[in-house]
């Protein structure tokens, strides 16, 4: 390929076109492959880092300044490189190592099912009809039954009823549970 074809590709990547992006991708992949076969990245596959050499080539491609004396070539093995570098720091570091190894939620399809769903969760529709029923049954209740629903509910003992209400005391604990 040319200089005058390849300065024209990189423009063209540069102003986002995809096309040129792919073709300047198909061109510079065997760096792509060195880099990967030099730096091992634990917890990223093929199109994980194939997927990073695309982004790390198009900045490059919007960066590169063919006043320098370096070859567009360069410019991006060393961009890559750097890249792989601070992917391996990131994923060295001891305050962001995962608890678990990373894994696609294709290969573990339970995965997003088992992390988001709570089944010990109530549902926001029983929760809406058990707020009706209290609503009902505070319209129906006295204020002793009412007082006495909110001591049972609240773990108090009866102990806590006025005085005018201690004598019905003995009734309620005589009711059946």
């Amino acid at each position: 390929m040319d200089s005058k074809k390849l300065s024209e590709l990189i423009v063209r990547t540069a102003q986002k076109d995809g096309e040129a992006l792919t073709e300047l991708f198909q061109k510079y992949y065997p760096i792509v492959g060195k880099c990967r076969r030099e730096y091992y990245l634990r917890g990223y596959d093929r199109e994980d880092l194939d997927q990073e050499a695309r982004l790390v080539l198009y900045r490059t491609a919007c960066r590169f300044d063919p006043s320098r004396n370096a070859g567009f070539g360069t410019f991006y093995r060393l961009s890559l490189r750097n890249r792989f570098y601070d992917m391996i720091r990131t994923t060295n570091a001891k305050k962001r190592v995962p608890s678990e190894p990373l894994t696609s939620i294709e290969a573990n399809e339970t995965l997003y099912a088992a992390t988001v769903a709570d089944k010990s969760a109530s549902s926001p529709l029983i929760a809406a009809i058990v707020d009706e029923a209290f609503k009902e049954l505070s319209k129906c209740c006295s204020a002793l039954e009412k007082e006495a629903f909110r001591l049972m509910l609240t773990e108090h003992d009866f102990s806590d009823l006025d005085p005018k209400t201690q004598r019905t005391r003995e009734c309620i604990r005589v009711l059946p549970s």
